[in-house]
């Protein structure tokens, strides 16, 4: 008879990691609003794009969605530090 979830060492791990990543979640969202009203004042009183603040926010939004998935059980794979850093291509920044 197999053993109910909640007696898997594996799912306490993941209990563990859910809690961290919650917490990280909460400072990558500040992160993200902190980062958008950047590049929205600075789009507002400037004629130039903020390429590089465009970027860093690309980055923290993929990673925000990177956590999303592993707390929603849609992804086993734990986000950043276990993985590289969400990289945005040019491509996907249009």
């Amino acid at each position: 008879m197999s053993k109910p979830g909640y007696a898997d060492q594996g799912f306490w791990f993941r209990v563990i990691f859910m809690l961290l990543y919650w917490v990280v979640l909460n400072i990558a969202v500040t992160v993200f609003g902190i980062l958008l009203l950047l590049v929205s004042l600075v789009k507002l009183g400037s004629k130039h794009e903020p390429i590089m603040l465009s970027s860093w926010l690309n980055s923290v939004t993929a990673f925000i969605g990177q956590i999303f998935s592993f707390l929603s059980f849609q992804s086993e794979e734990k986000p950043f530090p276990f993985q590289p850093w969400p990289s945005v291509g040019v491509d996907e920044e249009a």
